[in-house]
């Protein structure tokens, strides 16, 4: 029964890739019969009129293409032109074009450079480069003046229009850019560009519902419109609404079978929704097409750390170039990748840049929000100019890399290696990786410990060799079985010392916040008092399940409120948001699918049961009667599947925003708010 279902996992995981390889397949066979359309076609109109006739033909469908968004379709209508007639420099105009309504301003330049070699005439090229210069918001007193003599001189609406548009937005003039997109709907409501524009500009206002709509729209009349389509999918994606965002991406990869834009988001949307062998099926069908290109080894790279290929995912990093890039995700996954690794001296490299970055960001964001208020300000003006040049990606502060205690120890050294980058130079919990970690890496100083074994849930030292040898699954926390067991026993010890500090820390300011005063030797009783482990629990003879005391186990999971949390299947209620004692979202357990943290063994499952799991908001039964805890043990063990659901940390912590969003929905509703 575990194959089959292990098998109808792979189906449903590749379901995508195939479906998405089908409608391709299809797609290039048409395009096949239209190109052999259009060379016969070509071939009739050459034979009578010339390759100029027929080149000028095809710069028509460009137009008309670039007209509904399809900007890639424009572009091989422009390659038949060039093709016919290569001294001619209007399809490089047009290529220049298509370039600058995909921001892509190298090719543009390039594009521009190759029609004035060709003699297309200067005025032509310079109203283009003007275009160009507005769109990047480099507007120039009087430019919008030159709007209606530019289409009356021949410029078509959808290259002038859009180019303004862009300007006014990114000179933060969005009342400009509005009165330009209210000329344009005066006299052409329903033309796509228009209402792709309009969604573009409702998206700069932070209007995401009015901006999808004319998104929608725009794609509702030319379904082809890749600008449209991409800028609506991106939008879904940051909205987490990641299936939608799925089909946008799949619909883009198959109409544009040959951009990697769109593969590479169809790619990340399947490894975001834990689809990762679909997506290793459209990146093998990339890679096969020639040399991976940077964001084919990226997503590559993030698909083995997903996975927990630590070792693959570095080396697809490497490749891609982690000192050229400043991409935020990409640098927090190499990163994680080096820190779980041990690697901490690389990954305190990269998280030192990643400082760096964020606050750029929130000095950049403090100048503007500050320039709102102070428009003559020209202080932060000139800061805000130097903050927005790019940042050379080779100059950043020194590493702090192995920052933790060197007194030549070695624990200390044991400590630092494996456990600082995530735990914290001091255990506290704040590692320069945690941030980037979901659920967080555990306080070990003042926290609760998750899994121990005695009636006072103070762990002993062989609880804690025994997650450092396990692992916690369902977190970062990986097993640590290569390690030796005498360095396994001194971090083990380590993790107690630091746990005595902790708890001598928060009893002196107890007593501090009370007036009070107190000796050493009573202090040191009281540290010893809480944590010294109490007894073992004792564990009774759990055997095999009966098969036929099915209803009485579940009658137990019922009474005991266990569906409470773990839904009346096991499979978790995720309506309700829960907490850890740090106030960290901590959602409960799907105990059909996913992996316990404390492993499958029936006496662990006990424990858990018996004392709770310390700090979580998963209670102890301890009132529970002994025969009860084992048929409880039995029927998390009955309901237990395999394989086991291994959710990569972007949908760890999308489980857990989703309860939280619907809690501040319902409160809002309470209050009479709209949720924010």
């Amino acid at each position: 029964m575990d194959h089959e279902q292990a098998a109808e996992d792979v189906g449903a995981a590749t379901s995508v890739s195939q479906e998405h390889a089908e409608r391709a397949g299809r797609r290039r066979r048409t395009a096949v019969c239209v190109i052999f359309a259009v060379v016969a076609l070509g071939a009739v109109v050459v034979a009578v009129s010339g390759r100029g006739v027929f080149a000028r033909w095809a710069r028509q469908r460009a137009s008309r293409q670039i007209a509904v968004g399809a900007i890639r379709a424009a572009q091989h209508w422009l390659a038949w032109s060039a093709w016919l007639d290569s001294a001619d420099g209007e399809a490089d105009l047009m290529r220049a074009v298509c370039f600058r309504h995909l921001h892509a301003f190298d090719h543009w330049a390039s594009a521009l450079e190759s029609a004035r070699r060709k003699n297309v005439p200067a005025e032509r090229i310079e109203r283009e480069v003007r275009l160009g210069r507005i769109q990047q918001g480099m507007l120039s007193p009087g430019d919008e003046l030159q709007i209606g003599a530019m289409i009356e001189a021949g410029a078509s609406v959808h290259e002038v229009v859009p180019a303004f548009v862009h300007g006014y937005l990114a000179r933060e003039r969005p009342e400009m850019a509005a009165t330009l997109l209210g000329a344009w709907a005066a006299d052409s409501p329903d033309d796509a560009f228009l209402l792709y524009m309009q969604g573009l500009h409702w998206r700069w206002l932070g209007e995401p519902p009015r901006a999808e709509a004319e998104l929608r729209r725009a794609l509702a009349g030319a379904p082809g419109h890749e600008l449209a389509r991409t800028t609506l999918a991106e939008m879904l994606e940051q909205q987490d609404r990641l299936a939608e965002a799925l089909e946008q991406y799949a619909e883009l990869a198959t109409r544009l079978p040959d951009s990697e834009a769109a593969n590479l988001g169809l790619v990340r949307l399947l490894r975001k929704t834990g689809r990762h062998q679909a997506a290793r099926a459209v990146l093998r069908s990339l890679e096969s097409r020639g040399v991976p290109s940077p964001g084919l080894l990226v997503e590559a790279g993030q698909i083995d750390f997903d996975l927990g290929n630590l070792r693959a995912a570095q080396r697809h990093f490497a490749r891609a170039g982690l000192d050229r890039t400043a991409d935020f995700d990409t640098l927090t996954a190499a990163a994680a990748a080096l820190a779980l690794d041990e690697k901490t001296t690389e990954a305190e490299q990269i998280l030192t840049r990643l400082d760096a970055m964020l606050d750029r960001m929130t000095r950049m964001y403090d100048l503007r929000v500050r320039l709102t208020f102070r428009p003559n300000d020209q202080g932060s003006a000139e800061a805000l100019r130097r903050l927005s040049s790019p940042p050379d990606p080779n100059s950043h502060p020194p590493s702090r890399a192995n920052s933790a205690r060197r007194d030549g120890t070695e624990v200390t050294e044991l400590y630092a290696e494996h456990c600082a980058a995530c735990h914290g130079v001091t255990g506290d919990g704040k590692g320069r990786a945690a941030r980037y970690l979901f659920p967080k890496p555990r306080d070990l100083r003042t926290g609760n410990t998750r899994l121990a074994s005695t009636d006072n849930a103070v762990p002993t030292a062989e609880d804690i060799e025994s997650v450092i040898q396990r692992g916690m699954p369902g977190t970062s926390m990986r097993s640590f079985e290569d390690l030796g067991q005498r360095e396994r026993s001194l971090l083990a010890e380590e993790v107690l010392r630091m746990q005595a500090d902790g708890m001598r820390e928060q009893l002196l300011a107890a007593w501090k916040s009370q007036g009070e005063t107190v000796e050493d030797d009573e202090l040191e009783d009281a540290i010893a008092i809480c944590t010294t482990p109490g007894d073992a629990v004792a564990l009774p003879p759990i055997g095999r399940a009966d098969p036929r005391s099915i209803q009485r186990r579940k009658d137990v999971y019922f009474k005991l409120g266990c569906d409470n949390c773990h839904g009346d299947d096991g499979t978790g209620c995720f309506d309700t948001p829960l907490f850890d004692e740090k106030g960290n979202l901590a959602p409960p357990r799907d105990l059909v699918h996913e992996p316990f943290k404390g492993g499958l063994a029936p006496e662990s499952i006990y424990l858990r049961l018996s004392l709770g799991m310390p700090g979580t908001p998963h209670p102890a039964a301890g009132n529970l009667d002994e025969a009860s805890l084992v048929d409880l043990v039995h029927y998390c063990l009955a309901i237990s599947k395999e394989p086991k659901r291994i959710r990569t940390e972007y949908e760890r912590a999308q489980v857990a925003r989703r309860a939280y969003r619907a809690l501040l929905n319902e409160t809002s509703a309470i209050d009479g708010d709209d949720p924010p």
